[in-house]
């Protein structure tokens, strides 16, 4: 409600000594008379004008602006501070709830921490293996170099022979694969056959029945039979055309499968043939090659003995003429040995 600043003083002025400071005046008296005596600016009020004030004061209240709801500006701040501290306000937690979310709070680290563990043992294990590749490949390029070095030492007949058992194996190795394909493929053809042979006698059988059940239908169509008797023909003739139908379907998959298994045999064979050739001339040029290698490591230590006698003969020159030249070196010692002695000699001869 919206009240003038002249209702409002009138109201102030109206009331009695219990809203009079008490600092100031010991005697009570009315705030109208203490207002007359210190402010000049309103006229003298007596009780009967205060009493007929606050009477028009009742009668404002109760008349001006009762439906509206606005709220004094000198009450605004303080409600709506109160607003606010309401709206900010939340709900204390039960130790229930914080329980709670302190154990969720930990289960979270924990899954954190077992997540960061796992990558840790991912990166470690990744590196590892990566480690262990290099290592592995580096250890096959020092022996691939090492092979290399060694090749290059090696001599030309060397070479072949190394190179001509690598074959001879190789074909050993086919020989025996050829062998077992081989093996297999007779199992796989002699069961094949049999299959073959049971599909061939099962659809025979069927195509006997069937056609036993087809000629008995033309011949009661013929002989103009009751229709019941050629309708139950006609129903056995179909049924054992269908069964007919998948023995000879089983047979056409059996005489494929056995065609497949026997064109292997056949193909294992020719390899075998074919590999026992192959071994044929890798044992030949084995042979040859072991031949040349063994003139050669033959030759090697004919001139590996030579070289050992030349330097035998060296080494027993070198022992003669250091013996020789101690001998020398002796005899020169005492030569001159004496030539001292006979100069010492000479020189007491000459002091006489």
């Amino acid at each position: 409600m919206k009240l003038s600043i002249a209702t409002a003083l009138v109201m102030a002025m109206a009331t009695t000594e219990a809203f009079a400071p008490s600092k100031i005046h010991s005697t009570p008296q009315s705030t109208a008379l203490y207002a007359e005596e210190n402010n000049n600016f309103l006229p003298k009020i007596d009780g009967k004008a205060a009493a007929s004030f606050v009477a028009a004061s009742v009668l404002a209240f109760s008349t001006v602006g009762v439906a509206t709801t606005s709220i004094p500006t000198f009450v605004e701040p303080a409600h709506a501070a109160t607003k606010v501290v309401e709206e900010t306000k939340e709900t204390p937690k039960t130790a229930k709830e914080i329980k709670a979310a302190e154990k969720a709070e930990k289960e979270a680290q924990k899954a954190a921490e077992k997540a960061k563990k796992e990558e840790e043992a991912k990166k470690m294990k990744e590196a590892e293996e990566k480690a262990k590749k290099e290592a592995e490949k580096k250890k096959k390029k020092e022996e691939e170099a090492k092979r290399k070095e060694a090749e290059k030492r090696m001599s030309k007949e060397e070479k072949e022979f190394n190179k001509a058992k690598a074959n001879l194996d190789l074909a050993d190795k086919t020989l025996k694969s050829y062998e077992k394909l081989n093996a297999d493929a007779k199992s796989a053809d002699k069961k094949a056959s049999s299959a073959l042979a049971s599909a061939q006698k099962n659809a025979d059988s069927a195509k006997k029945a069937y056609t036993t059940v087809a000629n008995k239908l033309e011949a009661a169509k013929k002989q103009e039979m009751p229709s019941t008797a050629i309708k139950e023909l006609s129903a056995d003739a179909a049924k054992l055309k269908t069964v007919l139908k998948e023995k000879e379907k089983i047979l056409s998959d059996a005489s494929k499968t056995q065609s497949t298994t026997s064109s292997e045999v056949k193909s294992s064979e020719k390899g075998i043939k074919e590999t026992k050739k192959q071994l044929k001339k890798a044992n030949k040029q084995l042979k040859k090659a072991e031949k040349k290698y063994k003139a050669y490591q033959t030759k090697v230590k004919k001139q590996l003995k030579e070289q050992e006698a030349k330097l035998k003969k060296l080494q027993d020159q070198a022992s003669k003429l250091k013996s020789q030249k101690e001998k020398e070196t002796k005899e020169l010692a005492d030569k001159e040995k004496s030539i001292l002695s006979e100069k010492k000699e000479l020189q007491e001869l000459q002091k006489l």
